[in-house]
């Protein structure tokens, strides 16, 4: 049974940008998720090779897998009223089948950078063409845009976040000096000798420098709502195993934006892992 959403958790979402409902997958269906997982994880180290750590649109590789146990996870009973509790009666989980499966890496520890989705992938004189901070505010803190769901099969803690961060339109001072550091310089060098150890310790202490974030440590079958245009991190180490359901809460009016202004997205940086920052961090 699904637990249930509270007054306070509403409030608390509202402020903080994230919520944890625990364990919502059944047994039965975290084992059939788990081996259609792992079969999807096969297919993303086929074609990106062993460091893949996504399959995007689950339902691109339908004769591969099977898609009635995607679409047995979008009927659990009393997700979407948990999702209409905590957010609004308009919203809807997106289905699975069009939905990402993270994974971890294979050969060596790896870490995107600290970033906020939508607004971090858009070159500067776009994002003042068609936004700029007044209309930004207004969509920043519109709770029908920007809840993103992560819900690991495994025990994840490979994502990090900085509570309210969501509600503001410039960054600090000390989040855009980190933004404008790197680690993919690093970790991008095929022919660096750090050791994994060495690796692995260099991208926490990256996640830990972010002023006020917080590890979200998710067992398996946790369902995260979190505001995506707060600042956030994933990172991951080839020793633990990480196979999680990424998708989000939608609402038309998300959809709708999506259609309008999702082509203006950098192409270099539509994935996390090819993250591209704009010259002038905002």
């Amino acid at each position: 049974m699904i637990t249930p959403i509270t007054e306070e958790d509403r409030k608390r979402y509202r402020e903080e940008g994230y919520h944890i409902i625990p364990q919502i997958i059944p047994a039965s269906l975290l084992k059939d998720l788990r081996r259609e997982a792992a079969k999807a994880q096969a297919i993303a180290r086929r074609i990106d090779g062993p460091q893949a750590q996504r399959l995007s649109a689950i339902n691109t590789c339908r004769e591969e897998l099977d898609m009635n146990v995607f679409k047995d996870f979008d009927e659990i009973e009393g997700l979407n009223q948990a999702i209409q509790d905590l957010l609004t009666p308009a919203h809807f989980l997106q289905p699975t089948a069009d939905a990402t499966i993270l994974f971890g890496p294979c050969d060596r520890p790896w870490s995107t950078e600290w970033h906020r989705d939508f607004r971090d992938h858009i070159e500067k004189a776009l994002w003042e063409e068609n936004f700029g901070d007044k209309a930004w505010e207004g969509i920043s803190n519109d709770f029908n845009f920007w809840n993103q769901v992560n819900c690991p099969l495994y025990e994840d803690n490979s994502t990090w976040y900085v509570p309210r961060s969501f509600k503001r339109v410039r960054n600090t001072k000390e989040e855009r000096e980190l933004y404008a550091s790197s680690t993919q310089e690093i970790l991008r060098n095929e022919t660096s000798e750090q050791s994994d150890e060495s690796l692995e310790l260099y991208c926490l202490n990256y996640c830990q420098a972010m002023p006020d974030a917080v590890q979200l440590v998710l067992n398996p079958g946790d369902f995260c709502i979190y505001r995506n245009i707060g600042w956030h991190i994933g990172n991951y180490v080839p020793y633990r195993k990480r196979m999680t359901i990424h998708t989000q809460c939608d609402t038309p009016e998300f959809v709708a934006f999506r259609s309008k202004y999702f082509p203006l997205l950098n192409a270099r940086a539509a994935s996390l892992e090819k993250h591209v920052k704009p010259k002038e961090p905002r």
